[in-house]
């Protein structure tokens, strides 16, 4: 095994390959003895980046995936570049080639890395895509940076440097790789001395050297956005994406808004936000949402005293969210209610108010989304189930965060069913969220409530720091990182440790909402 291993560190394209891949194997006890003869090894050493050995003879390509330590992800540009991290088989430029000669079809293989085992159509592109770049666009093409636009190329759903496109209302970019391998060499230096660039989904020609955009781009990415659940309900209808130019600001309705994590997640994303009106009876998370938001939501009272008539007054919505609380559902609380009496009826509220949102047939798109816990009777999941006619999606923000927190959404937003992927700045380690010279006793925590005594983990009942040798809880500022909000979002009013704790949670976790809210920019606005 180390004799063919060494071969291969021989054959690698850069230095980083040198001493890697033969004390990973030997660690992990890979049998390479199955591989074929390899002719081409390219290594990335960034984070959870696979080892890419090519055999070059025929585009093939096999993913050996090892976790190589990084003291940080790339760093990004100051300029009209971003700086990403490339992970593709460099087979491409070959198999266009042969395109170019008229030797080979640009459907027979993924333009995405070059792979030949084509399963899937290109979404945006005429080209084909395998299985692997269908995971990789879905898990990473609705990834997006701090500044609104997209973290990776819309072509490969990687590239180490991306151009970004400068229309209104446009998120994406693409590689200076894809630029200049479909376009032409110096592509990507024109289109940098062109600013503001027009992409290649803006432009109005289509056709750019070897690529040329789908006329059908919409219908592609709506199947590929299609929740297939497999269950109970059909999949909800979706909604064609829309062309950057008919995009318009969203209008939100929050139905038990809690402290605003919609509203703070669609920020996140820069979606522009016409209308965001709120149901809400808690006058410590009203005080939040008036002081982190102000003059940005409009508070409509108790959700049980909302009218049809008010609704067509505030209205008209292209989006209802809403989670009823759980305290009577949730099977951990001995006392529970059930769905029928206490603070569970409150969800018949949601599907009442949303019917009476939805606009006429085919009118616009129109999403919405209900969440609530897991652990609840079978008996009530599905009577939940059969009032929104809907099969939920479980989602844990472990994934994502520094705590788990498992919850079930209802819903007909696009691909609710992705796969979690944390972006480079969620915190999902809890010594991230932690103030100086405080020590994390866990990785991640449970499950936080609004009851204190949810700090302590595990049946030792542990609390989750160290400080100066002595155990201590989370801090207000540590559990706001938890959830993902900003440090001290709910400082306001001199509200004291446990009414913070209670707010928090009740409210849902900032980056799960996000991943569930970011294909949403395929039909409104983006402030970009």
């Amino acid at each position: 095994m180390s004799q063919q291993l060494k071969i291969w560190e021989d054959k690698a394209s850069g230095p980083e390959a040198k001493g890697l891949l033969v004390p990973w194997a030997e660690k992990e006890k890979v049998d390479v003895s199955t591989f074929p003869e390899i002719k081409e090894v390219f290594v990335e050493t960034s984070v959870n980046s696979p080892i890419t050995i090519s055999d070059a003879s025929d585009g093939e390509c096999a993913e050996v995936c090892v976790v190589i330590e990084a003291e940080s992800f790339p760093q990004k540009s100051t300029g009209k570049r971003k700086m990403k991290k490339r992970n593709i088989a460099l087979t491409r430029e070959r198999l266009l080639e042969e395109v170019k000669n008229n030797l080979r079809d640009i459907e027979d293989f993924c333009i995405a890395c070059g792979s030949l085992n084509v399963t899937f159509e290109h979404p945006l592109f005429i080209g084909g895509m395998c299985q692997n770049c269908k995971g990789w666009f879905l898990d990473w093409g609705y990834q997006f940076d701090e500044d609104g636009y997209q973290s990776y190329c819309s072509i490969c759903c990687s590239g180490r440097e991306v151009l970004l496109c400068g229309s209104r209302n446009c998120w994406r970019c693409f590689c200076v790789d894809c630029v200049d391998l479909f376009e032409g060499p110096g592509s990507a230096d024109r289109a940098i001395r062109n600013d503001p660039w027009t992409c290649f989904m803006c432009d109005e020609i289509g056709i750019y050297g070897l690529l040329r955009r789908r006329e059908s781009w919409q219908s592609h990415v709506q199947r590929l956005l299609s929740n297939n659940h497999d269950k109970q309900f059909d999949p909800p209808k979706l909604y064609p994406p829309l062309p950057a130019v008919q995009r318009k600001p969203i209008r939100v309705l929050s139905l038990f808004d809690g402290i605003a994590t919609g509203l703070v997640s669609l920020k996140i994303l820069k979606i522009q936000v016409e209308k965001y009106v709120a149901s809400e009876v808690c006058k410590d998370a009203i005080n939040v949402g008036k002081m982190r938001h102000p003059g940005e939501i409009i508070y409509v009272g108790d959700v049980r005293n909302i009218t049809r008539k008010q609704i067509s007054e505030w209205g008209p919505f292209d989006l209802v969210i809403g989670g009823s609380p759980c305290n009577d559902l949730a099977v951990v609380n001995p006392v529970r209610k059930g769905l029928f009496d206490g603070t569970g009826r409150l969800f018949f509220d949601f599907p009442r108010l949303l019917h009476e949102a939805e606009p006429n047939a085919n009118e616009r798109p129109f999403f919405w989304l209900f969440e609530n816990v897991v652990a609840m009777d079978k008996g009530i999941k599905k009577y939940i189930c059969n009032f929104l006619e809907s099969n939920p999606v479980t989602i844990d923000a472990k994934e994502m965060s520094a705590a788990h927190r498992s919850r079930n959404f209802w819903g007909n937003l696009p691909g609710m069913n992705r796969h979690l992927v944390a972006t480079e700045n969620d915190k999902v380690e809890l010594q991230e969220c932690l103030e100086p010279g405080r020590v994390a006793k866990f990785r991640k925590v449970y499950t936080i409530t609004t009851n204190p005594y949810s700090m302590k983990q595990g049946k030792q009942h542990q609390y989750p720091v160290t400080m100066d040798g002595t155990e201590d809880i989370l801090w207000c500022t540590e559990m706001e990182r938890v959830f993902g909000f900003p440090v001290h979002y709910t400082d306001v009013g001199n509200m004291s440790r446990v009414d913070r704790q209670r707010l928090l949670g009740r409210s849902w976790s900032v980056p799960v909402i996000r991943h569930l809210f970011a294909p949403l920019k395929e039909y409104f606005a983006s402030s970009v």
